[in-house]
């Protein structure tokens, strides 16, 4: 289904993100980045371990051969959290993908890079 509007949840949620940058931004002079102590955490538990392994391949971290599931989880959680993330560019995206029904691979094909 073709979706024009945000859902109240998802507006809800963008709209408590940037009440919660702009309190914790006035407490400070606008230099250090934003920390969004609330984040949810991502249960990496969930996905299969080929799928942990192809992230572990991907960014190329360093371990030792023959890790389970739960040394992949550690290692991978401890990596994950150390990516930045532009929340504003991100939800903008996550916006208009939404609205236009698009995705990543959508956008590549609309720019001609294939």
């Amino acid at each position: 289904a073709r979706h024009l509007y945000i859902c109240d949840f998802h507006k809800n949620l963008i709209q408590s993100v940037r009440n919660r940058r702009k309190r914790k931004g006035s407490d400070d002079d606008g230099d250090s980045p934003v920390q969004d102590v609330d984040a949810p955490e991502v249960d990496l538990y969930q996905l299969q371990v080929n799928t942990l392994r192809r992230y572990k391949r991907h960014f190329k971290l360093q371990t030792r051969p023959g890790l389970n599931k739960a040394q992949l989880v550690e290692i991978i959680g401890c990596h994950f959290r150390t990516i930045p993330v532009n929340e504003k560019d991100t939800l903008t995206y996550f916006i208009y993908s939404v609205k236009n029904d698009k995705n990543k691979a959508d956008l590549k094909m609309d720019s001609g890079v294939h």
